[in-house]
């Protein structure tokens, strides 16, 4: 496809998810499965933005009719998330990370920021509106030698999540809205829809790269915005798997093309997980901004902006380098995409008679392995339960060999410490005991072969050097 000939443009739209607390109260960040305990109904009326108009999307969003069914929790959501409360100071890590991603992107601050309202038109927040300020402008980002302009960056909250919906209502779970989210948007420099899926993927290791990125299915949501020449810009809203991001790109160039000449519209359009898409809505205007009366300026001073750009993460790829040297080239790509790294780094630094390897393939590998082997449905180990394994490893009291059936054991309801009983070193004298019994039962079998038979039976009963050890004497 030739991009340029057609007069391809296309810029990004990344959202992540911080894990912090919520943007404007102290609710936890937290999505929850359990049945909620209330429910409110409410219902969407479009009204004039700072500009005087009433935006297109949210008077299309009215003609709807639609109630919208609000869920919550009395433990984990608070009035703010019902908009019956102003909202509170702005998270302060939540702040900081973003001050921190504008630094790594090279952008500049404004003196102030200003909270704004973003009018919302399909009943996401119970407010009408979303909760949004810009933190950054002007910057790039390099990217296999092309410098992409970023647009803005910016901190808001996110919106409640849709259940389950009707053709009267929509249900919403309140559990995620005001969530915090960095929004970063670039300039439509992108040339191809592949580089588009790498621009995307260097943004996101840098958002990870902070330590405050949440990870897993949803935390990272993706937009694209493109056009070819004598056709308006459409926005593709809802990638989850920058697999698809070129071959859906493609798709839209291919049905632009064919709308041209058919005074085609500006709309934003879903991703459908076969590379289509499908319309959504009209194209939000510049209506619907205007400024939260609530929230009053923030100043950002040059202290803040001094300590931002020290605590600019490393970058991705040497991390990635790093990881490679201590572990393996494919559990470092694992490393530094899972919502592990931090964990692997704490494991690394605390346990330094244990290899990083082997931490790495408790984490990656062992313990996906135990989850199968307990036969039951166990969704994933803790952290705290990882560390507590290890913690028997590195006090030597439980083999490198025993500690897959130690998480088997905590897969089935013990704790480390229960689980380990089963598996506790035996003494010298006691393991002298045990090889001369394996050697009696296989006394016809090569020398070679009889070692492997020893370290087979009693490897989880002993390091396996002590092993050898004791067998070479016995030998003798």
């Amino acid at each position: 496809m030739d991009y340029k000939k057609l007069g391809f443009k296309a810029g990004l739209e990344i959202h992540q998810q911080l894990n912090t607390k919520k943007l404007f109260c102290n609710c936890p960040s937290q999505l929850r499965k359990e049945k909620p305990d209330f429910k409110v109904i409410r219902n969407l009326r479009a009204r004039p933005g700072e500009s005087g108009e009433i935006d297109k999307a949210a008077a299309h969003a009215q003609e709807k009719g639609l109630s919208y069914v609000y869920e919550g929790y009395d433990d984990t959501t608070c009035l703010v998330e019902l908009d019956e409360q102003p909202p509170c100071v702005v998270d302060k890590q939540a702040f900081e990370t973003a001050l921190i991603v504008a630094s790594a992107l090279h952008c500049t601050f404004p003196d102030y920021i200003q909270v704004m309202r973003k009018t919302v038109v399909d009943g996401s927040n119970t407010s009408g509106f979303q909760r949004t300020m810009l933190i950054g402008t002007s910057g790039y980002i390099e990217v296999e030698g092309d410098k992409i302009r970023i647009e803005s960056v910016c901190l808001e909250e996110d919106a409640a999540r849709r259940t389950s919906e009707t053709k009267k209502t929509v249900n919403y779970r309140l559990d995620r809205l005001g969530i915090p989210l960095i929004e970063i948007a670039t300039a439509p420099d992108i040339k191809t829809s592949e580089q588009a899926k790498k621009v995307a993927k260097e943004i996101g290791m840098l958002l990870r790269a902070t330590g405050k990125a949440m990870r897993g299915i949803g935390t990272i949501r993706q937009d694209v915005n493109v056009s070819i020449s004598g056709h308006p810009r459409i926005e593709l809203k809802g990638f989850q798997d920058l697999k698809n991001m070129p071959k859906t790109i493609d798709n839209e160039i291919l049905r632009q093309k064919k709308e041209l000449g058919k005074n085609p519209k500006p709309h934003v359009r879903n991703v459908k997980a076969d590379c289509s898409s499908k319309y959504l809505r009209p194209m939000p205007g510049s209506a619907r901004m205007y400024p939260e009366t609530d929230h009053p300026f923030i100043e950002l001073s040059k202290t803040l902006i001094f300590q931002a750009r020290k605590n600019i993460p490393e970058k991705p790829e040497k991390k990635l380098k790093k990881y490679e040297k201590i572990t393996t080239p494919g559990l470092a790509s694992k490393i530094l995409f899972s919502e592990y790294e931090n964990l692997f780094n704490k494991l690394t630094a605390k346990y330094t008679k244990i290899k990083p390897l082997f931490i790495a393939e408790t984490i990656y590998s062992i313990t996906k392995e135990a989850v199968k082997k307990a036969g039951q449905k166990y969704g994933k180990f803790t952290e705290s339960q990882i560390e507590a394994a290890l913690d028997l490893l590195d006090s030597g009291k439980i083999t490198k060999e025993s500690i897959l059936n130690v998480f088997v054991e905590i897969a089935k309801g013990k704790t480390a410490q229960k689980a380990a009983e089963k598996f506790k070193l035996i003494s010298s004298s006691k393991l002298e005991s045990e090889i001369k019994k394996v050697i009696a039962k296989n006394k016809n079998a090569p020398e070679g072969k009889l070692m492997g038979i020893v370290i087979g039976s009693l490897k989880s009963k002993a390091p396996v050097p002590e092993i050898i050890r004791i067998f070479n004497k016995l030998k003798k």
